[in-house]
């Protein structure tokens, strides 16, 4: 992905930069995001991985456009001075995503300049959402429909789970192959397809009765995190439970609650997705073969491969392959 930055002038405007964000334009105000306007009302934002500056820019919201952000690596904070969210601060670490609604609200976002930062925002207009979901708005909590009404001046920021189909999509847009018409379809699709699951999370999230989940302290949180990096770091040789608790010093009965917690899904259930989600980006790329796809993964029975995988995504490995393949030779 070509880099926003090229010169010291843009680096010294880097950490001045007064933001806007709007459905039409995404992010405007810095060269550290570029963004694409796939329809009306809807809008991708990119951000580049950087090193050097940090960031710091001010924004002021006054109408507001519904915001999904996501951080794809390293870290943003956001301080509020301003509105009904003064004096908060939220932080996103890798992994970390949501939906923000934040009308007459003034803020400084950061960014430190010793880790590279990837996020990525989708930035869509109250109407673009209410034309999908004009017949069953009560799917919705009260106050969302009201803001896709129009009649909300309440900020709202929810925070989803991280799991391995999200980083998946993250990763499609970060590291799209393709240009022109083809690179535009790309986009659109893959930024859809997000919007419709971190929709699906947030109503799943906010309407079902879920009894209140124990406490986690944040060294809690950050061995959860480190428990997943050890889990995916070898897929053929994954570590057992009890084995993964003792690495990351959390008992075994905290590591699986916390997991649920952190990720919305099990040990299992995250190790397995993503092992999917991975064998369909190496097949997307079109550069291996089943057999080498399926061993990447830490299969070694190719028939349970393919079965998983058209459990998952609804076609068989091979005919997804020769799909791939088809569409990177024209």
């Amino acid at each position: 992905m070509e880099r926003l930055m090229n010169t010291d002038t843009k680096r010294s405007h880097q950490s001045h930069a007064s933001l806007k964000f709007s459905s039409e334009r995404g992010v405007s105000g810095s060269s550290a995001f570029q963004t694409y306007q796939l329809r009306p009302g809807l809008a991708l934002t990119l951000s580049n991985p950087m090193q050097h500056p940090p960031l710091k820019a001010t924004f002021d919201i006054d109408g507001a456009p519904i915001q999904f952000g996501f951080t794809y690596s390293g870290k943003t904070r956001c301080i509020y001075s301003g509105g009904k969210l003064r004096n908060q601060t939220h932080e996103m670490q890798a992994g970390s995503n949501g939906i923000f609604y934040l009308p007459k609200t003034r803020g400084t976002i950061e960014r430190p300049g010793n880790i590279q930062t990837c996020a990525i925002g989708i930035i869509v207009s109250p109407e673009f959402l209410r034309n999908y979901f004009a017949e069953n708005m009560d799917l919705f909590p009260k106050d969302f429909q009201k803001t896709l009404e129009g009649g909300s001046a309440k900020p709202m920021t929810w925070f989803g789970a991280c799991n391995p189909a999200k980083r998946c999509l993250l990763g499609q847009l970060m590291n799209c192959p393709y240009t022109g018409g083809v690179r535009k379809l790309f986009l659109e699709g893959r930024t859809l397809e997000l919007l419709a699951l971190q929709l699906h999370d947030y109503i799943d999230a906010e309407t079902r009765n879920r009894p209140r989940q124990p406490f986690l302290s944040p060294a809690d949180v950050e061995r959860i995190r480190s428990a997943r990096d050890i889990l995916v770091s070898d897929l053929e040789n994954p570590p057992s439970l009890p084995k993964l608790a003792t690495q990351v010093g959390i008992n075994e009965k905290k590591l699986k609650m916390g997991f649920r917690q952190v990720y919305d899904t099990s040990v299992f259930g995250y190790f397995r997705e993503h092992r999917m989600q991975r064998a369909h980006e190496i097949l997307r790329q079109g550069d291996h073969n089943v057999t080498e796809a399926a061993y990447a993964v830490g299969y070694q029975s190719l028939s349970h491969f393919s079965q998983a995988f058209r459990e998952r995504f609804d076609i068989l490995p091979k005919e997804f392959l020769a799909s791939q393949r088809l569409l990177i030779t024209s």
